[in-house]
């Protein structure tokens, strides 16, 4: 059996700007729910992996805590700096200094408490930056950002061993590049791809011949199927 990938993106972060970099009390819940399913299943791992970020690291330990409480331990979590997010909060000042008069800006003024305004907000920065109109004020252009994640692949297919999988946690820019970037699609493709990934939603891939990471499921949240765990899906 060809060995396979899969990346999930973190459980539901903090639930404000100042310390987004969190793993909010249900994004605990949603990891223990991931965790339990796996185990459920009689998954194995034949290497875990993280960023830097407290909230991809925090969902990974509680996987691998989890895991371990069943006497099933999984390999030790490597801290891959690659697997980092962009930095959402530098992508927004960037496009408030170069298009200060942007709609979605201008709308999330106007209702600063209104979260429904900010998703679009996201998406316009996102596009520009993409685009490269916000290259002279952000710390990581989109083609440096681009050139990490296509680098992961790699690193993915060193750490290859037999059928077991390997296990990823990261967020949503990194996993809809890293899709994007599968299926050959043109780069503006990971911002819608980006912003309909919920919290700890798996995206899978298997390496093919040619030594290319084929996706093979996107978006999938096995652990959250049944109605009433509707209630348990995020998307920050």
């Amino acid at each position: 059996m060809k060995p396979t990938l899969i990346l999930v993106r973190h459980g539901q972060a903090g639930q404000d700007i100042a310390h987004y970099d969190q793993l909010s009390p249900l994004g605990v819940q949603q990891s223990k729910r991931l965790a339990a399913h796996w185990l459920d299943h009689g998954e194995h791992f034949a290497a875990t992996c993280c960023g830097s970020m407290v909230r991809q690291q925090r969902t990974l330990d509680t996987i691998l805590c989890c895991f371990e409480q069943a006497g099933r331990p999984l390999p030790v979590a490597e801290l891959v700096e690659g697997l980092n997010e962009y930095r959402f909060d530098a992508l927004l000042t960037a496009l408030a200094e170069v298009e200060p008069d942007h709609p979605a800006l201008l709308a999330v003024r106007a209702e600063p408490t209104d979260r429904r305004r900010w998703i679009p907000l996201l998406r316009a920065s996102l596009l520009a930056w993409t685009e490269g109109r916000l290259d002279a004020h952000v710390p990581e252009h989109h083609a440096q950002f681009a050139a990490r994640v296509a680098g992961l692949a790699e690193l993915f297919r060193q750490r290859a061993q037999g059928a077991r999988p390997i296990l990823a946690v990261s967020s949503g820019g990194v996993i809809a590049t890293f899709v994007q970037q599968a299926l050959q699609a043109p780069a503006a493709a990971a911002v819608d791809l980006n912003l309909a990934l919920a919290n700890t939603a798996q995206a899978s891939f298997r390496l093919d011949s040619s030594g290319a990471w084929r996706l093979l499921a996107f978006n999938n949240l096995p652990h959250l199927s049944a109605t009433p765990d509707r209630a348990l899906w995020t998307m920050v």
